[in-house]
């Protein structure tokens, strides 16, 4: 009979809560709560303290939302009007569309701090959200709780949320367009 060493046990059950959180993804019709999902779902599959999700929306002022996952109530009251612009380890994802993992983010050459009011991290972890080799937004995590760095399979559970995600702003921006041209077509109707 075969056994499963503890270690076997957890990858078997981390997969399986990938599975289902990507299918899960192609369920919604609204962006924020979905992409909000994918943060909750890379924090507790890493087992990260914090994450956030960039994404571009162009309904809102500087085109960039953000969705902080794990912070405090003060923690995001300082942070509110100082969120990251994209420049730095951000920049690789944003620009070069690279995917970062380091075990401590201030060594690195590209770092360049945190905005005012922001909690000092160290461990890092973040893709791009591509669709189309376009960057619709990132996601991005710090701190494993165990104090540890993240590894190559938390890095492949990011990707694959990442491009989840870029197939979800894809379907989501299609059902609002779809919506939007149905509109047209009564409005010319009536």
């Amino acid at each position: 009979m075969f056994r499963y060493t503890e270690m076997e046990r957890q990858l078997v059950i981390q997969q399986d809560q990938l599975a289902q959180a990507v299918l899960s993804l192609a369920q919604g019709t609204e962006l924020k709560p979905i992409l909000h999902r994918v943060g909750e779902l890379s924090r507790e599959l890493t087992n990260a303290r914090y994450a956030m999700i960039s994404y571009i929306d162009d309904e809102q002022p500087g085109g960039r939302c953000y969705i902080p996952i794990g912070m405090g109530e003060e923690e995001l009251r300082r942070l509110d009007g100082h969120w990251p612009q994209g420049k730095g380890l951000l920049g690789l994802m944003w620009e070069q569309h690279e995917v970062v993992r380091i075990r401590d983010l201030t060594e690195h050459p590209k770092a360049s701090g945190f905005p005012d009011g922001h909690t000092v991290m160290h461990s890092f972890l973040g893709a791009p959200i591509l669709f189309e080799d376009e960057v619709e937004g990132v996601i991005y995590l710090t701190e494993k709780a165990d104090g540890h760095a993240f590894s190559p399979i938390d890095e492949t559970i990011v990707r694959t949320l990442a491009s989840a995600c870029a197939l979800a702003i894809a379907h989501v921006r299609h059902i609002h367009q779809l919506e939007a041209r149905i509109r047209e077509l009564e409005a010319d109707r009536a």
